[in-house]
Parts: C-alpha cells; sequence; structure tokens
C-alpha cells in the first residue's frame, strides 16, 4: 500500500513536468508568481479542508452524537484526504472514516450513512457549479469543454441520486452469487463473514436513510450544503488569488474554472485528478476569452498550492493519528 502512495505521488509531478515541457515554462517563471500570492492561496487550500473536516464533525454530531472531541473528528478528516489524493477519482478516504467511526463506536452502517451524506453533499454542490460552468461555455462557443463537463458530471450525479433515493425505500444486500465467488479466493468461512459484515452495514445504512430522509433533518443537510459551498468558494479562491498576479479574474470566473476542473479531474485515471484536473482549468479559461498557454506557471503553482500543500498536511496528519496514543486515536471510554 505504501508503494502505491509513493507512485501516486510521483505520478502527481509528472502533469506538471509535461506542462511545463510544453509551455516552456521553467522554474523562475514559477518562482514570478510571488511568495504572497503563492501563500495565500496555500493558505486558502488549507482552509478549504478544515472546512471538510468541521462538516464531517456536524454530521457526525448530528446523526450520532458526541463520538469524540471535535478536534479528532476534523483531524480524521483531513488525514483521510491524503487517500482521496492518492487515488483515481478522489475516492478512498471515506473508507478511512467509516473505519476511523467504527474504532470509536459508531456502527458500520451509521458510519456509511455519515460518509454517504458527506459524498452527497459534495456531488449535489459539486454538480450544481459544474452544471452552471457547462453552461456558461456553451454561452461563449467553448463547446468541447461543456459537453466534456456535462458528459462526465451527468452520471455521476444521477446514479447518486438514484442510489441515495432507493436506500431509503429498499434494503440493499450483497449479491448471492458473491458469497461463493469470494470464497473461491478467500476460503467459505471468510467469505460468509465478509457478506454478513457487508450485509449489516448495508443495512444499517438504509435504515439511516429511511430515518433521516425527512423535513426533521432538513437543517442538518442544509448546513451541510451550506459548508460544502463555502468549501468550494474557497478553492476558487486559491485560483483567483493566483491568476490575478498576471490578469484580473474575478470570483465567479475563478469559481467556474476550478468546478470545471474537479469535474474533469473525476475521471478515474489518475491518483487525485493528476493531469485531468490540470486540462479541465486550462481548457475552460478562452470561455472568458483567456489564453491557457499563458497562464502554464499559474496552473502549475495553482495545482502546487491546492494539491500538492494538501498531499503534505494530510500526509502529516494520517501519520500522526496513525502514531499517536493520545486522543486521537484512543476510543472514548
Amino acid at each position: 500500500m505504501l508503494k502505491w502512495r509513493i507512485i501516486a505521488i510521483t505520478a502527481s509531478l509528472v502533469p506538471l513536468i509535461i506542462i511545463a515541457l510544453l509551455l516552456n515554462v521553467g522554474p523562475q517563471d514559477i518562482l514570478e508568481v510571488g511568495v504572497l500570492p503563492f501563500a495565500i492561496a496555500s493558505a486558502a487550500a488549507i482552509t478549504k479542508l478544515f472546512v471538510q473536516g468541521i462538516r464531517f464533525h456536524y454530521f457526525v454530531r448530528s446523526f450520532v452524537g458526541r463520538v469524540t472531541t471535535a478536534k479528532s473528528n476534523i483531524f480524521a478528516r483531513v488525514g483521510s484526504e491524503f487517500l482521496n489524493l492518492t487515488t483515481p477519482a478522489y475516492i478512498g478516504g471515506e473508507f478511512l472514516r467509516v473505519a476511523w467511526l467504527y474504532k470509536h463506536g459508531v456502527s458500520s452502517g451509521k458510519g456509511m450513512w455519515i460518509i454517504t451524506v458527506e459524498v452527497i453533499s459534495d456531488v449535489l454542490v459539486g454538480s450544481v457549479l459544474a452544471y452552471i460552468a457547462a453552461a456558461w461555455a456553451f454561452l461563449a462557443g467553448n463547446y468541447l469543454i461543456a459537453f466534456g463537463i456535462l458528459a462526465i458530471t451527468s452520471p455521476i450525479f444521477g446514479t447518486y441520486m438514484i442510489l441515495l433515493v432507493m436506500s431509503s425505500k429498499k434494503i440493499f444486500q450483497i449479491p448471492k452469487f458473491s458469497q461463493p465467488l469470494i470464497g473461491k479466493f478467500m476460503g467459505p468461512a471468510r467469505a460468509l463473514k465478509i457478506v454478513n459484515t457487508c450485509n449489516d452495514a448495508l443495512g444499517g445504512l438504509c435504515q439511516m436513510a429511511r430515518e433521516n430522509l425527512n423535513s426533521l433533518s432538513l437543517k442538518i443537510f442544509v448546513v451541510g450544503f451550506a459548508l460544502t459551498f463555502l468549501g468550494a468558494a474557497i478553492h476558487a479562491v486559491t485560483f483567483m488569488v493566483l491568476a490575478n498576479t498576471i490578469v484580473g479574474i474575478g470570483f465567479f470566473e475563478s469559481l467556474m474554472a476550478v468546478a470545471a476542473s474537479i469535474s474533469i479531474g473525476t475521471l478515474p485515471i489518475s491518483p487525485g485528478g493528476s493531469g485531468t484536473s490540470e486540462f479541465g482549468i486550462g481548457a475552460y479559461l478562452p470561455t472568458f476569452g483567456l489564453d491557457p498557454v499563458s497562464f502554464g506557471s499559474i496552473i502549475i503553482a495553482w495545482r502546487i498550492a491546492s494539491y500538492h500543500i494538501i498531499l503534505i498536511l494530510s500526509w502529516i496528519v494520517l501519520m500522526k493519528m496513525a502514531v499517536s496514543r493520545g486522543s486521537i486515536m484512543k476510543p472514548p471510554s
């Protein structure tokens, strides 16, 4: 697993090198962005990550109650981001958070529900912004990126919405053919245990969906969506600050460009959207009459601030969680 993470981190640098070579961007060009703008962009990216941590803590307290301290909940979310950034389509950290909640006495079904609400919040807010970005690009004649955003966003949005609705109406279970299939590789006894564990978790998830998809939980969802949009807005600031070192770009333009980048970056072909995210934001810039070639150094600096800085921070927190014997990993008494 560690070797895979090292490979993923190394792979994330390859697109930046390719961009630099293709656009003739040297270290000096990147340094010309300036220390202060880069520091502000990095601080904004870190702030966005902690907003996600606050949202995770809010969902845990709202749906389960007090599990551990706010600091521990937030750090769990921050540390799990490392997995999202080193796997395709930004997935992986969810499993760590479910395991972390289980370690702290939360059933797997309730843990999956909290993670599901997190993902639904990201998908809903991200999809709305992506659709607006696609419409804006289409009106500007940037048809390729517009259709690309729609083609990637729509299946993801539709799938999660269908699963959310269906989970509140029926109990999902692992298909019956799964047990003998797993048994061929892991043995009958272990296969039975895995299937039963998954079915219990899915049953708990569906039960939580039935209990919470109602008007009484509306406030929780509204606050969660508001925090998600706040995170997206802060993410837009990371690009706006850097881009304004060469040309004036407003908040809306940055918000749309970053939304396009995230949408394209969800393609499951590279760890953490490496390469696809940079392509997405570069391909969207012509929507506002901007030449992506002249933004080569900005795109590289933005990717470092919004991805690699977060990668380092989340790795440090994750390692602290793994080795700490203190409150972060200690189950409640």
